[in-house]
């Protein structure tokens, strides 16, 4: 009870006995959610100027794309983008699962081995994105009771 009365008191709201959230002070209207400091929150991160907003790109631009993934530009280079209609043609356009249950394919297998080569280390996972890499990583590194 004690915590949701300070997240109250943090929030310009207040609990009642029963830990009910009501905004103000008492007897100011109906109640009213326990999410409704999240608008002023939201209002005063976007006079803050920190709201980002998604600004869709076209499919091709001469722009130079320097805070993206393909800074080495092969999205759009023809043996890449032919090799990959190939294996969608051949594999599919999912990977039908997570890699655990039924997503693994030989293509995995085959490029986690060449890569482990190239690099000169034992073994090589790769995953679907980097945010799941270094999940990965940090848990791998943090240990048991992190």
């Amino acid at each position: 009870m004690r915590c949701l009365q300070r997240i109250a008191a943090c929030h310009g709201t207040r609990t009642d006995a029963s830990g009910t959230y009501e905004p103000g002070r008492a007897g100011a209207g109906p109640r009213r959610s326990a999410f409704d400091w999240t608008e002023a929150e939201a209002r005063r991160r976007a006079e803050a100027g920190l709201v980002r907003t998604l600004r869709p790109r076209a499919a091709e631009s001469d722009l130079l794309d320097l805070a993206g993934n393909d800074y080495l530009g092969l999205t759009r280079r023809p043996e890449v983008t032919e090799a990959a209609a190939e294996a969608a043609r051949r594999w599919g356009a999912g990977s039908t699962g997570s890699r655990l249950v039924t997503g693994t394919t030989r293509l995995h297998t085959r490029l986690e081995r060449e890569l482990a080569e190239f690099c000169g280390f034992e073994a090589a996972l790769v995953f679907s994105s980097g945010y799941t890499a270094n999940l990965a990583a940090l848990t791998a590194l943090g240990g048991r009771d992190s």
